[in-house]
């Protein structure tokens, strides 16, 4: 199908997999004019959010650009497990890279994994430029 068929099936395709994972969240934010337009989408699967307390206390978050005929930002917060393997944990789909949407991706992450920076077990890897140490804080839940 085409490109914007397909981003029109987003929010069927994700409440197809939450039948599988009843854990599965989700959230899509639009424009709100006729033709809507996809502005960011949220998700992450329900077994990083149980099985994060078992993973180690590093977390990455990144971003990489989409490329074709829509391009985006995708953010992506993943971790590592104890065999040392990359576990994916929170993912988010931006039309465009902006402070405002980095900082909607980590509290996002943040409040939805219940987690807390001042625990000095957690170290935090972020990626982008624009973000000063201290905007790391504002996922503090």
């Amino acid at each position: 199908g085409s490109f914007e068929h397909t981003y029109q099936l987003l929010t069927i395709c994700f409440a197809e997999v939450r039948l599988v994972d009843p854990d599965f969240v989700f959230y899509i934010q639009t424009t709100s004019c006729k033709n809507k337009r996809l502005t960011r989408y949220f998700w992450y699967f329900g077994s990083p959010k149980k099985t994060y307390k078992l993973l180690r206390p590093v977390v990455v978050i990144n971003r990489t650009f989409l490329k074709g005929r829509y391009h985006g930002t995708l953010l992506a917060t993943i971790a590592i497990d104890p065999s040392n393997h990359i576990f994916p944990l929170a993912f988010l789909i931006t039309d465009s890279e902006t402070t405002k949407k980095w900082t909607y991706f980590l509290e996002m992450f943040g409040s939805n994994f219940h987690l807390k920076l001042d625990i000095p077990c957690n170290i935090w890897i972020v990626n982008y430029k624009y973000l000063k140490k201290n905007d790391i804080f504002l996922i503090d839940g």
